[in-house]
């Protein structure tokens, strides 16, 4: 019979302690005498010296009247063989040990990989959680494990891809688990191993797991789809997350305080300067669509800089054809000179223009000489630029430790600031966005009637789809930005119990907000593919509201500005400033 591994574990665990237990209690019964406190030292040196293999009762008890030398010597002879016991067995027990520690861990939290995104991870839920959590490695010899396991972390070696490494590792009482890999095939592997898991006990797993994908529109397309509703039955919910999205999600949610006193100008045009063209940059474009909605309509003008920058505008309308209704995005080729862009940004600038520039190349040390050279040709009360930084070493790593010289620049996107855990599951974010659902829900009642409904959005949270989960979290990263256009923003950081009353809204201030809401709603639908149709249709993604303000029935607007007033009831999750 093929014995597992947690099986083997037990029966070295207890095959040790047995051996502990019979010499400690042998010994007591050959030298009676062991058993006074006297002899301690003794015993616990004669039982140390068995476990390495030597013969306990090879030789007669020293004398009572041993000289205090001698026993001293015996003590921190005891003491030293202690700590080469615990070394030793820390090299050759550490996997026995590991697994028997993992038969009383539950609700725990599983980490596929240690490299450095894992290591990251399990650092934020550390640090922000105060919890500690289950690594899966490959590599036995992996230089991280020992720091992790000095945090009260639990690293279990095995290939996260099989199906019994995740049953020993403690899938079925798991929390849930996050695979952050650079390879996606062994991020496939690990979606088959769990398939295979479940198949075998349906009933006995009931676990979230949240598997990256390096493309961002395959992630939002798997995340909305159905494919894998046979497992979420089976008790695996699988859930897909990409870090390009996570790290644009992350930039924007900044922006919205750093950009706060403009956004407060209704004349104001802010205009997004792209440098790149790659995946992050592309990430960036699709949430600026998606929130970048303030009080001038005009507002984003969007230009993208970059070698291949045609194929990549072809790319993102071949992927969000309706991006075009949201904002028009000029795609200039970008061959290093960037004279003549600074130009029009300083020298005559349009009135009431707002630059974010953004170096958002794919590699860092790119970023770094660009946003360097565009800070020395320009005033220094200029505009700030953004570096994307995403491996956060070298010159970065050392110009990033001295920010606050560095008022102009700013650094973002870093490895170590996108892998936390909450960006991942987006538990704190749905608190906020159930909210929302709930308080749509309980409008309906009054409006029956109303043309744009449908029974997809009727139900409850938890039984509502993944896009329309999605719209709900939308409105919720929107909720900064209207907060800054109305100068609330910063009470909103600083008001304790009284912050629902200082964040009341005049009549004008909920008039100008609605009308901003719909067309951020506008632009989330627009996103999502769905266009302007006389009758709402889920299926072929038509609905009536897709209009201009002016065209909508009174009934929708005041849904609008029902999300406005109730934005004071929502905040509680929105205090802290989000960091880059």
């Amino acid at each position: 019979m093929k014995l597992s591994r947690r099986t083997k574990s037990i029966l070295v665990m207890i095959g040790g302690l047995a051996v502990i237990v019979l010499t400690w209690n042998g010994l007591g019964q050959h030298y009676p005498q062991i058993n006074e406190w006297l002899y301690l030292p003794e015993r616990l040196y004669r039982t140390l010296r068995t476990l390495m293999g030597s013969d306990p009762v090879s030789s007669s008890l020293p004398p009572e009247n041993l000289p205090w030398q001698l026993t001293l010597v015996k003590i921190v002879v005891t003491l030293a063989l202690l700590a080469g016991m615990y070394r030793i067995a820390q090299k050759l027990f550490v996997e026995y040990y590991t697994q028997f520690r993992l038969l009383f861990r539950r609700n725990q939290i599983l980490v596929i990989g240690i490299n450095r995104k894992g290591q990251a991870l399990l650092a934020d839920l550390k640090r922000t959680h105060d919890t500690t959590g289950v690594a899966i490695e490959l590599d036995a010899d992996h230089s991280n494990a020992s720091a992790l396991r000095r945090d009260g972390h639990l690293v279990y070696f095995g290939d996260g891809t099989q199906s019994a490494v995740l049953q020993d590792a403690g899938i079925r009482s798991a929390r849930f688990m996050i695979c952050f890999l650079d390879k996606e095939q062994t991020t496939i592997n690990v979606v088959r191993a769990l398939h295979q898991i479940t198949q075998k006990n349906p009933e006995k797993y009931q676990v979230r797991c949240f598997l990256h994908i390096g493309n961002a529109k395959v992630s939002t397309m798997l995340q909305q789809s159905d494919y894998f509703e046979d497992e979420k039955k089976n008790g695996i919910d699988l859930r897909f997350f990409n870090h390009h999205q996570m790290i644009a999600r992350q930039f924007f949610a900044r922006l919205a305080y750093d950009y706060a006193q403009p956004m407060r100008d209704p004349n104001a045009a802010f205009r997004l300067i792209v440098f790149g063209a790659g995946e992050t940059a592309k990430a960036l474009l699709v949430q600026a669509l998606q929130v970048m909605h303030t009080i001038n309509p005009a507002s984003p003008d969007i230009i993208v800089y970059g070698a291949d920058a045609e194929h990549a505008g072809r790319q993102l309308a071949a992927e969000y054809p309706g991006a075009a209704m949201v904002s028009s995005i000029k795609y200039m080729p970008f061959d290093g000179a960037y004279d003549h862009i600074l130009n029009e940004l300083v020298i005559d600038p349009p009135a009431h223009l707002v630059p974010v520039v953004i170096a958002a190349f794919d590699d860092d040390s790119v970023n770094l000489k660009l946003s360097l050279e565009i800070l020395h040709a320009t005033p220094a009360a200029a505009f700030r630029v953004f570096a994307l930084n995403y491996h956060n070493d070298g010159l970065n790593a050392l110009l990033k430790s001295r920010q606050s010289r560095l008022n102009r620049l700013t650094f973002f996107g870093s490895l170590e600031s996108v892998c936390q855990v909450e960006l991942i599951t987006q538990e704190r974010l749905d608190v906020t966005a159930r909210s929302i659902h709930e308080d749509y829900l309980q409008q309906l009642a009054p409006q029956q009637g109303s043309l744009s409904e449908s029974d997809a959005y009727k139900q409850s949270w938890d039984m509502l789809n993944e896009q329309a989960k999605d719209a709900n979290r939308a409105q919720a990263d929107h909720i900064a930005y209207k907060l800054a256009m109305c100068g609330k923003l910063a009470a909103l950081q600083e008001q304790g119990a009284g912050v629902q009353e200082a964040l009341s809204f005049t009549a004008e201030e909920v008039e100008m907000l609605a009308q901003v809401e719909h067309t951020r709603w506008m632009a989330q639908r627009y996103l999502a593919g769905w266009r302007y149709g006389a009758q709402r249709d889920d299926q072929r993604r038509l609905h009536p509201s897709l209009v201009e303000w002016a065209m909508l029935p009174e009934a929708e607007k005041q849904k609008d500005r029902d999300v406005v007033l109730r934005i004071p009831f929502l905040v509680q999750g929105h205090r802290a400033k989000p960091s880059v």
